[in-house]
């Protein structure tokens, strides 16, 4: 655990400016509001209002927080719980000067706002939620046609009802992606979420190779995957999984950031600036 101190809340800075907070905060907003209690969104509501001294930094502690929205201790820390699995909060455990257990810092991580959501939405975006993963029977094409296409008769001989499995997606697909999706998606599934996931990398514009950052798209793909089977989903899973990548590879790039503005200072210290 840190020393809590002026100087580890500062850095635990997420955002730039509150306006930068602001719209990643309406950006999780317009994905997960419907789904959440009045209870989660008073929690939600206290800990933005109360991040802005080192912006997308609270420092309030759980019996503060619940007794300015009048819930109970247990509500605010399972509401904060759900935060954090969402990827909205960052829980970070501080020490006190004499070694004991000090407060947590919730930081606000940050997600894309509604206008990059909206600009990025594919015509899939706006369709209803998709049926809930199967995995014994795997899951339909996420991302067909909903219409009846069965009535339609094709003009070639591919048996197009036949779903593909993993050994036809390209090479352009990452192994260790095609095989965390595997047990839930066939191929053209799979392929259509690689996609999404390569216009976020691209978005990001980091500097990192895209072999250096699977193992978080990877992850974002496995929290989508929770979230869906917890019900939590209520847009489609392609979209859903697109934020959470964007969101994830965004804390990369500001991490990057922050590296070269240490190296520089490093070079300048030493003479060689």
């Amino acid at each position: 655990m840190e020393k809590l101190n002026y100087e580890t809340i500062q850095r635990y800075q997420s955002f730039a400016d509150l306006e930068e907070m602001d719209k990643a905060v309406r950006g999780f907003l317009y994905v997960h509001k419907s789904s959440f209690s009045q209870g989660v969104l008073k929690v939600l509501q206290f800990i933005w209002r109360h991040s802005v001294k080192v912006v997308g930094v609270s420092f309030a502690k759980y019996h503060t927080i619940a007794e300015a929205v009048q819930l109970s201790r247990r509500t605010v820390i399972r509401a904060v719980q759900k935060l954090e699995i969402l990827g909205f909060l960052k829980k970070i455990a501080t020490a006190r000067m004499n070694g004991k257990q000090g407060m947590n810092l919730l930081v606000i991580q940050p997600f894309p706002t509604v206008e990059e959501q909206k600009n990025n939405m594919s015509p899939q975006d706006v369709t209803p939620s998709v049926t809930p993963i199967k995995t014994e029977k795997k899951h339909h094409s996420l991302c067909e046609n909903k219409h009846n296409e069965k009535n339609v008769k094709k003009p070639d001989k591919m048996n197009t009802n036949k779903q593909l499995d993993i050994s036809y997606l390209p090479e352009s697909v990452h192994p260790k992606f095609s095989e965390t999706a595997s047990p839930f998606f066939y191929a053209i599934d799979i392929y259509k979420l690689w996609q999404r996931a390569l216009i976020a990398y691209r978005k990001s514009k980091l500097e990192k190779p895209l072999e250096e950052v699977i193992e978080i798209i990877v992850c974002a793909f496995k929290q989508t995957v929770f979230m869906q089977k917890a019900g939590e989903i209520h847009t489609t899973f392609e979209g859903y999984f697109y934020s959470v990548v964007y969101a994830k590879l965004v804390v990369t790039k500001r991490q990057e950031y922050r590296h070269f503005g240490f190296d520089i200072f490093n070079e300048f210290l030493n003479g060689n600036g």
